[in-house]
């Protein structure tokens, strides 16, 4: 059984940091707005994965969209702590390449 997603947004120093729990579906859209709306006029944004969270296809879809709003800004985003499937599946559909994913909330912090 899928888990509801759940974003909450923290701020530390220059970066917005989403902390993501469950599946990220089509259900999470409008989470995913949101969370974009309190951190939009920041210019770096770390998507925090909890490590049993999932990416559906749509989920990833949700991220891409969120990479182009963000580079019509000039905002930053880095993605930490995703579990080792989400990782290879970041890789596999080539985001990897447009976003660093990092093991860690620290490391992504020191990566921005």
């Amino acid at each position: 059984m899928r888990s509801k997603t759940q974003i909450s947004v923290r701020q530390i120093g220059e970066v917005a940091i989403f902390d993501i729990t469950g599946y990220l579906t089509e259900d999470s859209e409008a989470g995913i707005d949101a969370a974009y709306e309190q951190a939009e006029s920041t210019a770096k944004i770390l998507l925090n994965f909890d490590r049993r969270s999932f990416i559906t296809s749509i989920g990833f879809g949700l991220i891409v969209k969120l990479i182009w709003k963000m580079r019509n800004k000039g905002q930053i985003l880095r993605v930490a702590h995703p579990s080792d499937q989400v990782r290879k599946t970041f890789g596999i559909i080539g985001l990897a390449r447009s976003i660093d994913i990092l093991a860690s909330e620290e490391e992504a912090l020191a990566d921005f």
